[in-house]
């Protein structure tokens, strides 16, 4: 089987606010994106890595990334848009396509191998730990969904590459659109599964998100060096 992962970047980063885009900011000295590609890029089993980067910066991309050996594709308007062009750009002799977040630094060998291990779609997943609240539009709560039964959704999600591809341009056709993988896959193409991702591998999604990845950088850094 050949894997190939395509990493989208393409957002402006607009919760953050000021002139730099959150997946070019620094966590423990490096960029968050770069450390979104590394583990594909080391990865035994990919064979390719795809980068969808906004559209203004494809054409000057931040220089760390021009010695990787990886394929930079112009993202879209919305994210459903990015991971089409990404997807587009991967070879037709791929099988499975791996698509993350590039603002996700901290994925592990671990959660790729079993995003890539398991059978048809397949997402990284970890189990909810507080409980969720489905609430009407005043705030008043309507149910308590039993928390056993909630897994919250993570990157990489692994699909065959022709069906995802084919998710994505059939939502296209129908104006769907979707901020996750796994739910244009299983409403075209079919079940989706979670595998076990890991809780220290979360979206950098907001300045405070920051502190929790610089102590997270400063551990691995600690780690390997003792």
């Amino acid at each position: 089987m050949r894997a190939a992962a395509v990493i989208v970047a393409g957002g402006a980063g607009t919760r953050f606010g000021g002139p730099v885009r959150k997946q070019y900011l620094h966590v423990g000295g490096e960029p968050v994106l770069l450390r979104a590609i590394r583990p594909f890029l080391q990865h035994p089993r990919i064979s390719a890595v795809v980068v969808v980067l906004p559209a203004d910066d494809v054409a000057d991309p931040p220089p760390w990334l021009a010695d990787l050996s990886i394929r930079i594709v112009r993202g879209g308007a919305e994210r459903g848009d990015s991971v089409l062009a990404g997807l587009a750009a991967v070879d037709e002799d791929v099988d499975r396509v791996l698509i993350h977040d590039g603002a996700r630094p901290f994925v592990s060998a671990g959660v790729i191998d079993r995003v890539l291990d398991a059978e048809g779609g397949a997402i990284a997943a970890v189990p909810v730990t507080d409980t969720i609240q489905q609430v009407d539009a005043s705030g008043v709560i309507l149910h308590t969904p039993d928390r056993a039964a909630l897994w919250q959704a993570q990157t990489p999600q692994g699909f065959a590459r022709a069906g995802i591809l084919d998710a994505y341009r059939r939502a296209a056709e129908d104006g769907v659109a979707a901020t996750d993988d796994a739910a244009l896959y299983a409403r075209y193409i079919g079940p989706v599964r979670v595998v076990m991702g890991a809780y220290d591998n979360f979206k950098v999604t907001r300045p405070e998100d920051l502190l929790i990845a610089e102590a997270l950088a400063k551990g691995l850094t600690q780690s390997q060096q003792g």
